[in-house]
């Protein structure tokens, strides 16, 4: 080699380190970038997922916060009303001790502003300020609660400014009730609203960070930052509110539409009182310290890439000056990247670089200049390499045929070799290896198919969306568009195609008969800003529109068919005001309705309300069952609503109860009382029931607004009054409201009061009727009726206050009473009487007659043989398996059991396979027809052959002549009773009376 070639290769040498070194210091900076821009990423998730933490584990405490502070009051609350509802009112010095006693309790909790207690018509009792009596709180949301609803749970109010305490509190209350359950008024606690606002300010969330405190119903209660507006504000539409519906805790990031502040809002539900904390955190404030490390390790890599990068820079500038010397060389410089030899003639190496070696991995000894080509290959062929089948002879020859191939080393790698022959013989080739390229070529025509498949995926879901979906561009043109939205509108996909304006495809809407009913101007400049709209097409259907607005002034928007969804909301509506079965408004309706009348006071307008009640309803229940008694409801409010007119309402409040609404031109009768009447005569109509007959009456309770009143709830309750006279005068007729009623209806009040009385005053005795055996006229006991001693009115008999007693409960201290006497007296009676007591349907349900019966048996001594229980049909109507145990437990133990009234229901025979019945009592409405009615004497006919069959004694019940007692013998009756047997009397008269006839008295 000459020493012009040694300079050549010298000066090539310094060509590849400087490419070298510039190529090395490029991928320094490039990994140090995206090592540092990954690092970055990496410490905000971190930031990010520690601030989630944060915020969630500050809501867990605040929520504890919550309810210890609710809890404590909650405790005080529930005292209070227990101590309420134990006391008749507040007498005397009651009300002092209370204020004491709740001054001292909640006086130990900070959170507390104070308290009151209001009665029924919201007027305060007792309250922790000076007690003004001309304050009500009968407006207040809590008051209305509880008025309305009888539920003893604890209720949260939305906060209030005091009329009293003068500040902002949460009102936390109960109800409490009178001693008959109904609505005494109001306990309430105040929680200082400064108490929850202070303790949140003690948090460090930054400065663009908040708390929020809301009620299960979405009504804030407390926030940090204070702002005085927002109290009580409604947060249903809130993203907290949304996220609630699907999870009651989570941590969510939302950007605030009033100042566009990212911030990440932890919130949670609380399990034990219907409260909802949430605190958010601006994304800001938790990356802060993120962000500044983030800037200084930033720009510490900047400076030490510039570092390198100027190193690097001025070696390869020396490389390049070096180079332009050497015009031999300029191949070699512009391919320094890759492997390079140059062989003469003969095939010897003249030169090679580094990074020729590096490729083969040859031995530095090897690439010395003027080494034969073959010895290089043999090299190779010693460590295995190949090229296909050929010798390294054969490689050799033919290598300069074929300027460009490709082969494999040792490693794997793969190489492509480029040779370009130079003049005077022998070539220069470049040798460079594209394992990673080809790799990279492969990974992108990878990442192209799945490219291809993404998008594929992309346009599979975006048409097979329930909605339609179009993307416009700032210029209102076409991005995208799927089949959906096409199919809304009618249209095609070249109609939709990318590129196509708004205005052609309104135009093509037009043509469609799918346009909105909005002019397109409007609609291009004014709609399109909206993010939500609902609208009608040309066709009758009905869309609903959510728009995105894009950074770039583009924006996505989301079209559905919302027609039949629509329908659906419109028939909820419609069920939620009507009553199911009949079509006709329901309670809540005619609720409404009625408060509309009333609302104007003295100046409501004209008007009279109907309350019906259908008569013998149950009995078509009963005899014909509950399909029929749908179908007659169904029926009855189809008549009701042919005799009104359009202006009026009818609705059904429940059951067999119907209420009209009859708007009035002038305060006058006649057009109730016209309306009444047609209704009467209506409603009589015998109705076809599935090829059934059923008759049934109605009763008529009327008043009239604004003569009578002009409140909703005394209104109802005068027209209560009228119905109920209706009833008590024997039913199908109607009643005008009048002042008497209220004067009746405060007198059974009284009577109620008193016969409550009379029971621990023991005012009642028992006289007893005797029963004899028909055919031996044999004295074979008696019943035990009851009489009252009013110290007013005198002797009452059972008819003129049982009822009441039925009806207020009070049957069943009286019946226990009965009872006990009963026996009691019985016990000192000739061993072969027997007593009979009558039993009624409260004490069969509640549960314990079985061991009434049994301690009264135990207690008098009597034998249970000799007792008797009368029941009627009506004591079995409900929980007939729990009845029938408890008559299966007394008739083991021996007591006999009497079905009294025997006739007057409608399953009588029924009955008497179902229950163990040791005898029946005819009733005495057949007994005293037998003479002159042949269907009477039929029924007690029918009745002593159905008990025989059954092996059942008979009682017949008011005998009152001699004809009678004989027709009852001849017919095979076992026992009677009546007026001709012995009218009812006291306890010594009935003994005096045993002990002097062993048969019956005549009386």
């Amino acid at each position: 080699m000459s020493y012009h070639d040694i300079d050549r290769k010298r000066t090539g040498a310094r060509v590849s380190v400087g490419s070298a070194t510039l190529v090395f210091v490029a991928a320094v900076c490039a990994i140090m970038l995206v090592g540092q821009s990954a690092r970055i990423r990496d410490q905000r998730a971190e930031a990010v997922a520690a601030g989630r933490t944060e915020t969630a584990n500050l809501v867990t405490s605040l929520t504890q916060h919550a309810n210890l502070s609710l809890r404590a009051t909650e405790v005080v609350l529930t005292s209070l009303v227990d101590r309420l509802q134990s006391r008749n009112g507040m007498q005397g010095d009651e009300a002092t001790r209370l204020k004491r006693w709740l001054r001292e309790e909640l006086g130990m909790l900070p959170q507390t502003a104070g308290y009151s207690v209001s009665d029924r018509n919201g007027l305060i009792l007792i309250s922790s300020e000076n007690e003004r009596p001309d304050v009500t709180i009968s407006d207040r949301e809590y008051f209305q609660y509880h008025a309305r609803n009888d539920s003893r749970e604890l209720f949260i109010g939305e906060p209030i400014l005091g009329r009293v305490l003068q500040r902002w509190v949460i009102p936390v209350s109960r109800r409490y009730n009178n001693a008959d359950g109904s609505f005494a008024g109001v306990a309430t606690a105040f929680l200082e609203l400064n108490f929850f606002q202070k303790f949140y300010e003690q948090f460090d969330i930054g400065k663009n960070g908040a708390i929020l405190l809301m009620s299960g119903d979405a009504k804030l209660l407390a926030r940090r930052p204070f702002i005085e507006a927002n109290i009580g504000r409604d947060m249903s539409q809130s993203n907290i509110a949304k996220a609630l519906e699907h999870a009651s805790s989570d941590s969510i990031e939302i950007r605030a539409v009033t100042d566009g502040v990212v911030r990440l809002n932890s919130y949670r539900r609380s399990d034990e009182y219907p409260l909802v904390i949430a605190v958010a955190r601006s994304m800001d404030d938790m990356l802060a310290h993120w962000w500044d490390r983030a800037v200084r390790e930033f720009a510490e890599t900047l400076v030490l890439l510039m570092i390198i990068a100027g190193g690097g820079l001025f070696v390869w500038k020396l490389a390049s000056r070096l180079a332009t010397a050497k015009r031999h060389l300029e191949t070699a410089i512009g391919a320094m990247q890759q492997g390079v030899c140059l062989f003469d003639a003969e095939r010897r190496l003249v030169i090679s670089n580094d990074r020729f070696r590096e490729l083969y991995n040859y031995p530095q000894k090897l690439l010395r200049p003027g080494t034969p080509l073959a010895t290089i290959l043999n090299d190779l062929a010693q460590r295995g390499a190949k090229q296909g089948d050929m010798t390294v002879r054969q490689y050799a020859d033919g290598i300069l045929e074929d300027g460009r191939e490709t082969v494999f080393n040792l490693d794997g790698k793969l190489i492509s070799i480029i040779r370009t022959p130079v003049p005077g013989g022998g070539w220069v080739a470049t040798h460079e290896d594209i394992t990673e390229r080809s790799q990279a070529e492969r990974t992108l025509a990878k990442q192209a198919a799945e490219l291809r498949r993404v998008n594929e995926y992309f346009e599979t879901a975006i048409n097979n969306m329930p909605q339609g979906v179009c993307l416009f561009d700032a210029e209102q043109r076409v991005i995208v568009a799927n089949s959906r939205y096409a199919e809304i509108y009618n249209l095609t996909a070249e109609q939709i195609q990318r590129g196509t304006t708004l205005q052609q495809i309104m135009d093509y809407r037009q043509e469609r008969g799918t346009s909105l009913n909005t002019a397109a101007d409007e609609y291009r400049s004014v709609n399109i800003k909206k993010t939500h709209e609902v609208l009608d097409l040309a066709d009758g259907r009905t869309v609903s529109i959510s728009r995105r607005i894009l950074s770039d002034g583009g924006w996505l928007t989301t079209h559905e068919d919302i027609t039949e969804r629509r329908k659906d909301e419109r028939q909820i509506a419609y069920l939620a005001a009507h009553d199911s079965l009949t079509g006709l408004l329901n309670r809540a309706s005619f609720v409404e309705a009625l408060d509309k009348i009333t609302t104007r006071g003295k100046a409501a307008e004209n008007a009279a309300v109907l309350l019906l009640d259908l008569d013998r309803f149950k009995a078509v229940n009963d005899t014909l069952g509950h399909a029929a008694g749908d179908q007659l409801l169904k029926e009855v409010a189809s008549r009701l609503s042919s005799e009104i007119r359009e202006q009026d309402i009818v609705a059904r409040l429940g059951g067999d109860e119907f209420a009209i609404i009859q708007k009035l031109e002038s305060p006058n009768h006649e057009a109730a009382i016209s309306l009444a009447l047609r209704i009467i005569g209506v409603i009589t109509k015998p109705f076809e029931l599935d090829g059934c007959t059923a008759s049934v009456g109605t009763s008529i309770g009327i008043v009239l607004c604004p003569e009578q009143g002009t409140d909703r709830s005394e209104l109802m309750k005068k027209a209560d009054l009228a119905l109920y006279a209706v009833k008590e005068a024997g039913r199908n007729d109607f009643r005008i409201y009048d002042a008497e009623m209220t004067k009746v209806e405060e007198t059974q009040k009284l009577l109620e009061i008193e016969l409550s009385r009379a029971i621990e005053r023991g005012e009642f005795e028992i006289y007893y009727q005797p029963i004899i055996e028909a055919r031996t006229e044999r004295t074979v006991g008696a019943e035990a009726l009851v009489r009252w001693h009013h110290p007013l009115r005198g002797i009452l008999s059972p008819d003129q206050f049982i009822p009441l007693a039925e009806e207020t409960g009070l049957i069943v201290p009286l019946g226990e009473w009965i009872l006990q006497k009963g026996c009691q007296d019985a016990a000192a009676w000739p061993e072969n009487l027997k007593i009979s007591i009558n039993l009624s349907a409260h004490q069969f349900n509640r549960g314990n007659l079985f061991d009434v019966v049994l301690c009264t048996l135990v207690e008098s001594g009597l034998s249970p043989a000799r007792l008797e229980l009368e029941i009627t049909e009506s004591a079995l109507l409900d929980k007939r398996s729990e009845h029938l145990q408890t008559l299966r437990q007394l008739r083991n133990i021996g007591v006999s059991i009497v079905l009294d009234d025997f006739g007057t229901g409608y399953s009588s025979a029924t009955y008497l396979t179902l229950y163990p019945f040791d005898k029946i009592k005819i009733d005495k409405s057949f007994v005293q027809g037998m003479a002159n009615q042949r269907e009477s004497a039929a029924i007690v006919a029918s009745t002593l052959t159905l008990a025989r069959g059954l092996g059942i004694s008979v009682t017949a019940e008011g005998v009152e002549t001699q004809e009678q007692l004989s027709q009852l013998c001849l017919a095979g009756a076992d026992f009677a009773q009546g007026y001709l047997i012995g009218r009812p009397m006291t306890l010594g008269d009935f003994l005096t009376r045993t002990q002097e006839l062993p048969a019956r008295v005549v009386a």
